[in-house]
């Protein structure tokens, strides 16, 4: 049986898959250790170790210098992730400091059942939501989150790229929403159906329509399509910022992860 923390990383890895998948600048690989991706862009977004595990220590050694070598070789930054739950996270962390790498912060691994959660959450007065679709609303989420996350030029472009690819059609893995207030984008997140698992994404409030509860309200609602769709968990990776958000919403916490640079 699959655990928690594992179907928090699961999700990640599939859903970093399918950015992968709908860009040609990004290359994913699997191996028998490893699981990564790279591309040409000099950001670490785009350029990673989403999982790795498996091997003693010297093996973790040769594999992480070899790793490493392949992205420093071309000029490019390397994040790193360690997962708390892994049997040999401690172990790693180490093993990734001694080949140079930075720890550069911690997310949370949270999660959310959905069978009787119902969302009580008060929404700003005059909060629209609304699902992205056309050209016209992707601009608007264009405007969120890239400065939001601090995108710019070509990471922020092919980001968005990403998102309208993978988020369009009937069928689209990734389910996007923008809530409106007196007009203006406010607020977005993004849901990313995985059988019965939904997965939080691109959570962000736009300056100016912060501590207003926006953030909290468009997760809800995110989680609450994906709960009408069949999603019988939610999951999502959360900064210190958002913890408190989330907790509030009924996300407890089930994994610590590692970032590291390098």
């Amino acid at each position: 049986m699959t655990t928690i923390p594992e179907t928090i990383k699961r999700n990640m890895i599939r859903t970093l898959e399918h950015m992968s998948l709908s860009s040609p600048r990004i290359v994913f690989e699997r191996t028998p250790r490893a699981i990564r991706y790279e591309s040409d862009l000099p950001h670490p977004l785009y350029n990673r170790v989403i999982a790795y595990e498996g091997a003693d220590e010297a093996g973790a050694a040769a594999d992480i210098g070899a790793i490493a070598n392949r992205y420093r070789e071309r000029g490019l930054p390397l994040s790193w992730l360690t997962w708390s739950h892994d049997r040999d996270a401690a172990e790693l962390a180490r093993a990734l400091e001694a080949h140079g790498f930075k720890h550069a912060g911690v997310m949370t691994g949270m999660s959310l059942p959905l069978a009787d959660w119902t969302p009580d959450v008060p929404a700003p007065a005059g909060l629209d939501i609304r699902p992205v679709r056309t050209e016209a609303d992707f601009a608007w989420l264009e405007d969120v989150i890239l400065p939001a996350f601090g995108l710019e030029g070509e990471a922020g472009e092919v980001f968005m790229q990403i998102n309208k690819i993978a988020g369009t059609g009937e069928d689209a893995a990734f389910r996007h929403y923008v809530g409106f207030l007196d007009g203006k984008p406010a607020g977005a997140a993004t849901a990313v159906h995985d059988g019965e698992t939904i997965g939080i994404y691109n959570v962000a409030t736009s300056e100016g329509f912060r501590r207003l509860g926006i953030g909290s309200v468009l997760t809800a609602h995110a989680v609450r399509e994906g709960q009408a769709a069949g999603g019988r968990l939610a999951v999502l990776q959360a900064s210190g910022m958002g913890l408190n958000v989330y907790r509030q919403l009924g996300f407890r916490d089930d994994a610590e992860i590692g970032l590291y640079l390098g």
